[in-house]
């Protein structure tokens, strides 16, 4: 008798004979499900539904959207500000915009029906209608998010943008299309994007990295708001700091030390170091020289500018910016004059007078006594002997100074202060030496100027920085050369 088979309850392997004989391999249940286990395709509205806080209709449109994924929008901060101004956009078409045909719901459905009916030509019932349809309606929003992208676009500084041409030719399509849906998304996105956040630290980086001419835009507003060197100085360290990466950093620095040396010549010399030294930290180093009139406004002394190239110069074999920036605070403070003795003049000199003082007292000593008798020499009437005194002059009573200009005591001294210092004073020695003749330095100085400047045509004491100093040509013309 035939065994009967039972198809529910009986395993066909049942009936598999191994002959083998090798064992059996346990099949890793755990793992085989894990390695046939897919990711599933996260759309844009559920990967930001809680960071933009969208409700349902939201969030079922920002899925319809189709992203031309590049390195911008690739950015979540970028696409998050994407989105947002097309759910405005979209919900300003939405309430009005009205169709001009009531039996629309929504300017984007009057479009659609006018693309289908021109292009395609298909029944309202059919199923190609509503296939394509759902395909146009796509389609258009997908346009209105290139152009929401382009506004963000402009907002951040690029100047690349998407392109935004319609898919669609016939002038009929493309003339409503311009009219109902291109005109009214544009005003509102002209006038709304003030509602487009600034781009945070990170997203900077990236843009500038990507991007390597954006700087310029936010130097244009730097120099267009300049009020003072200090402030300048900040916002150019600010915007090196968002271009670390940008491969153009040097050039930040080169173009805010150009336009600053017409300002401030301390801080146009240091934001020159600090371009030299991201450009000799670049793959491109070309170490660009300050232009012919620059040079020329920064350096007034070919001393200056020799100091100058000689701290540049340091700096690039000791990379060392601190000491180097320090350095550089000392260019353009007054020198001290150094006063060069020559000890072989000085010993020829003391020679000269040990020669001169002997061949006189030897020519005192050969002259003769007077011979005779006293009495051959003497007057009859001493008595009425008188001597006259001829006033020569007193030589201490020459003055130093010519009489003309009319200087009184307090006024020479102080000229005489200068003299004695080579003409250049710190304003702090200068301020205890007058309070010790209990006067006031700058009342002293400006009678000294006033008194002289009819005379010189000038002022005579003149102030730089923490100094003051005297012009000696000036200060010649006053000398009695008759002392």
């Amino acid at each position: 008798m035939e065994r009967e088979m039972n198809p529910v309850n009986e395993d066909p392997s049942d009936f598999i004979i191994d002959v083998s004989g090798a064992a059996e391999i346990p099949i890793p249940y755990k793992a085989a499900q894990e390695k046939d286990t897919v990711m599933p395709f996260q759309s844009a509205g559920e990967k930001f539904r809680k960071k933009l806080g969208l409700d349902g209709k939201q969030t079922e449109l920002v899925n319809k959207l189709s992203f031309s994924t590049n390195v911008f929008n690739e950015i979540d901060y970028c696409r998050i500000q994407i989105i947002r101004q097309f759910l405005r956009t979209a919900e300003y078409l939405e309430r009005n915009c009205i169709p001009v045909n009531k039996t629309y719901p929504t300017v984007i459905d009057e479009v659609s029906e006018i693309i289908i009916v021109l292009e395609y030509n298909y029944r309202k019932d059919s199923l190609n209608y509503q296939y394509t349809i759902d395909s146009i309606r796509s389609e258009i929003f997908n346009h209105i998010l290139k152009l929401c992208e382009n506004s963000v676009r402009d907002y951040y500084g690029i100047k690349r943008k998407i392109n935004t041409d319609f898919k669609y030719t016939h002038p009929e399509i493309t003339g409503r299309f311009h009219k109902k849906i291109i005109l009214p998304v544009e005003s509102f996105l002209s006038r709304h994007r003030h509602l487009i956040l600034d781009a945070d630290y990170r997203t900077n980086l990236i843009l500038n990295e990507t991007h390597t001419n954006r700087w310029k835009d936010k130097f244009a507003i730097i120099t267009s708001d300049y009020t003072n060197a200090i402030a300048f100085e900040r916002e150019i360290g600010r915007l090196a700091e968002v271009n670390v990466k940008n491969p153009s950093l040097d050039d930040i620095y080169l173009e805010a030390s150009k336009f600053i040396s017409a300002h401030d010549r301390n801080a146009a010399l240091r934001l020159y170091l600090h371009y030299l030294d991201k450009d000799l930290q670049s793959k491109r180093s070309d170490r660009k020289h300050l232009t012919r009139s620059i040079r020329k406004n920064l350096f007034s002394t070919p001393e200056q500018l020799a100091e100058f190239e000689g701290i540049v110069n340091e700096f690039v074999l000791t990379r060392d910016l601190a000491t180097a920036t320090k350095k550089l605070d000392t260019v353009y403070l007054p020198k001290r004059k150094k006063i060069m003795i020559d000890r072989n003049a000085i010993d020829l000199v003391q020679q000269l007078d040990s020669q001169t003082s002997q061949i006189l007292g030897d020519l005192l000593a050969d002259e003769e006594e007077p011979t005779g008798s006293p009495e051959l020499y003497a007057t009859e009437n001493t008595a009425d002997i008188q001597f006259e005194v001829v006033d020569t002059g007193d030589a201490a009573g020459i003055q130093k100074y010519l009489p003309e200009p009319g200087l009184n005591d307090a006024q020479t001294d102080l000229l005489t202060y200068f003299e004695k210092n080579s003409l250049t004073v710190l304003k702090s020695d200068l301020e205890d030496y007058m309070r010790s003749r209990q006067l006031f330095m700058n009342a002293a100085i400006e009678s000294v100027n006033d008194r002289l400047y009819d005379m010189l045509d000038d002022v005579l004491i003149e102030e730089e920085d923490d100094y003051l100093t005297i012009n000696p040509e000036y200060y010649k013309k006053l000398l009695n050369n008759d002392q």
